[in-house]
């Protein structure tokens, strides 16, 4: 699990260097500094001057003196891997740029995040039952969200059998009540066993016996990392990372396409 690190930024700006580091991408606001193990989320600025090497349309500038270790340290970062041995990577709005890890400022306390992951997703079974609408219906509205759908793309995804969606869309959707939103999407956090057993490549019944609290006390998940709906288990991304260590980036880039 990568060591995540928070300094000189609000809780706001830090869940969203959150999701933009998750994502693989650029923040709207602050900064993402990677190195080996360790994550700063910071308001640190970079002057980019060095050698600026193509990315598409993104400026990516390099200090670093090995051409491929340059390219190799920002695709590692994209797909959410460990960087080479010996640099560092800051992901800013601006661009994007690796330089000797040495060079870089570790500092930071803990990052936690503001809210329960598992509190802020629900399945459509889980929203049909607590507002009095047939599942089916809520699936049909998460299958087309955005639109023919009082759901909003981003708002829902589906997961290994079933279909997941954000507690505040549900109650803005069938309770007519605004919801409280975050600048991380909890979408990216929780996974049913199913999918959570193929993105990290391990059978479905060792996740969810896991999940379930059994087998050796070792690898099995935390009441806080997990939570029953119907006969569903969700777990949380960080339970799975913490017992099963690092996804398929290929998978996990599908999963979380249009979020």
């Amino acid at each position: 699990m990568a060591d995540i690190r928070v300094r000189n930024l609000s809780q706001e700006a830090a869940e969203s260097c959150y999701e933009a580091y998750l994502k693989g991408e650029r923040p709207k606001e602050g900064t993402i500094l990677v190195s080996g193990p360790v994550v700063v989320f910071t308001s640190d600025t970079f002057e980019m001057k060095g050698e600026t090497l193509e990315d598409g349309e993104e400026k990516f500038v390099s200090i670093l003196d090995n051409e491929a270790k340059s390219r190799a340290a920002l695709c590692e970062y994209k797909n959410g891997r460990r960087l080479p041995a010996g640099a560092a990577l800051a992901a800013m709005k601006e661009g994007y740029f690796a330089f000797q890890s040495e060079y870089m400022n570790e500092e930071g306390t803990p990052f936690t995040l503001s809210f329960d992951p598992l509190e802020e997703v629900m399945t459509a079974q889980e929203a049909g039952k607590l507002y009095g609408i047939p599942a089916k219906n809520i699936e049909k509205d998460c299958e087309s969200a955005g639109l023919e759908s009082p759901l909003k793309q981003g708002e829902t995804r589906h997961s290994g059998n079933v279909w997941l969606l954000q507690k505040s869309a549900a109650e803005r959707a069938y309770a007519d009540k605004e919801g409280k939103t975050y600048a991380v999407n909890p979408l990216l956090l929780v996974f049913s066993t199913v999918e959570g057993a193929d993105i990290w490549n391990r059978d479905s019944g060792v996740v969810r016996s896991a999940a379930g609290g059994a087998g050796h006390m070792n690898a099995r998940m935390h009441e806080e990392e997990r939570k029953k709906s119907g006969r569903v288990w969700l777990v949380t991304r960080s339970a799975m990372e913490r017992l099963f260590g690092q996804a398929l980036p290929n998978k996990m880039k599908e999963a979380m396409k249009g979020i």
